[in-house]
């Protein structure tokens, strides 16, 4: 067991009381970043504080902390209206300037603004930063380092919301290679930034592929101030609320008639997960599916929590994952749907994803995960969610959404364009990962 002894003289000044503050791996830690010369961040970057002011009317894009990817720091902003734009969304970013979360648990939320998120509005949880005298993308490494999120973890505050200050955070020590390395590190952000670009070029033309080929780029989508519907309606659907029976709703149904589909029933069978009560992650185990891992036509599974074998043998057997699966988050973010891929061998997932497991081979898994995100699955999903606290899908809802019937021909295409989508980013993060070794290992060598 190791023991550190310090002087009080030696407690930051007296700042700090608390045991784990000064364990040896951090002390370790610190001795290292000051014999390599590091520099604090107050010397190459400054807090911005772009205040955001909403206005009734005026719609803007909002990046939550939860919608940062915190392996490649991939943003997906959500558009906000004015008059629903949270107390939390309070800073304005600009190109180039890295935003990081300052809360737990997504503290590894680290994000590089690049052109096309100028403009948008961040969480008064992230911290924003403006780089001077190092580029952008070296900061945006350099705050997604080991060593760094090791630092900011030493930096909590225990309290009932840990976080790190702002103080505490630009007092962090960065290691500052020769100009070799920065070129190095830029240069590789750089060409994995341009290859995320291409794998969303990919997922977006096998959404248009798919809606031109079907019809759906050219649906009616206006809307009326009022909708009569016969009560014999109302009994058969269940339903009461007036926005089920929207114009726009109404005009996709009568899309589907006119073209052959069938029934989520009729193709797949459903499963549900849950989380294990008093069940603690683990570090390594079996991949276990929240809402995050499920995006448009991908899973996400860089922030993947693990779970107990024994528990995937028991208790969550039911909703087992096998590869061409297809998942569909039924709370939250409803309607998001993906392919379960041959990476996971064994995976489960909890109660707000629903797992699809098709009957016939006359459905191609990504093509009915695509269809689900495209505007005619989106719309039947958005319609047939409810709820008092917050909307969810319920099966009995999921099992009468519509899929269009398509020739094999477009389905093997939209599988091919997303799974060259899936290689691309793949290669991003591969190049994401050598820049982050390569100052990562300027620490091992100190």
């Amino acid at each position: 067991m190791s023991i550190s002894a310090i002087k009080v003289s030696e407690l930051e000044g007296h700042r700090r009381f608390d045991a784990e503050y000064y364990q040896p791996r951090y002390l370790e830690l610190i001795s290292a970043l000051e014999s390599a010369n590091a520099q604090l961040l107050s010397e190459i970057a400054t807090i911005q504080k772009r205040k955001f002011e909403p206005l009734s009317g005026q719609s803007f894009n909002y990046i939550e902390i939860s919608e940062v990817n915190t392996e490649t720091g991939r943003v997906n902003a959500i558009e906000i209206s004015g008059e629903e734009a949270p107390s939390r969304a309070q800073y304005i970013v600009q190109t180039d300037d890295v935003i990081i979360s300052s809360v737990r648990p997504n503290r590894n939320a680290v994000a590089l603004i690049t052109k096309n998120l100028a403009g948008f509005v961040c969480s008064s949880g992230f911290v924003v930063l403006r780089p001077k005298r190092v580029p952008a993308e070296f900061l945006f490494i350099s705050l997604k380092t080991n060593y760094v999120r090791t630092l900011l973890d030493r930096q909590t505050t225990a309290t009932m919301y840990p976080a790190v200050s702002e103080t505490d955070l630009i007092s962090t020590p960065i290691i500052m290679p020769d100009n070799k390395v920065i070129e190095s590190v830029v240069q590789k952000v750089q060409s994995a930034t341009q290859l995320q670009s291409d794998a969303d070029s990919l997922y977006a033309e096998a959404e248009r592929l798919l809606a031109a080929e079907l019809g759906l780029d050219r649906l009616d989508l206006s809307e009326s101030l009022f909708n009569v519907r016969r009560v014999s309606e109302v009994q058969q659907s269940r339903r009461a609320d007036s926005e089920y029976y929207k114009r726009k709703y109404q005009n996709l149904l009568n899309f589907f008639d006119q073209k052959p589909s069938q029934t989520l029933e009729q193709i797949a069978t459903f499963a549900g997960g849950a989380t294990p009560l008093g069940a603690d992650y683990l570090e390594e185990g079996i991949p276990f599916l929240r809402i995050q891992n499920v995006g448009d036509n991908q899973l996400i599974l860089d922030d993947v929590a693990y779970i107990h074998e024994d528990i995937h043998e028991s208790e969550l057997k039911r909703s087992q994952l096998a590869p061409n699966d297809v998942l569909i988050t039924i709370t939250g973010r409803i309607g998001t749907s993906a392919v379960v891929t041959d990476e996971l061998k064994k995976a489960n997932i909890n109660q707000h994803i629903v797992r699809m497991r098709l009957e016939s081979k006359d459905i191609n898994p990504f093509y009915l995960a695509a269809f689900l995100n495209s505007v005619g699955g989106r719309l039947q999903t958005e319609r047939e969610a409810y709820g008092t606290t917050r909307d969810a899908l319920p099966y009995y809802c999921l099992a009468r959404i519509r899929v269009l019937t398509a020739d094999k021909v477009l389905q093997d295409q939209v599988e091919q364009l997303v799974r060259k989508a899936a290689e691309t980013k793949q290669d991003a993060k591969r190049l994401l990962a050598e820049a982050k070794s390569e100052v990562e290992r300027l620490i091992e060598k100190a």
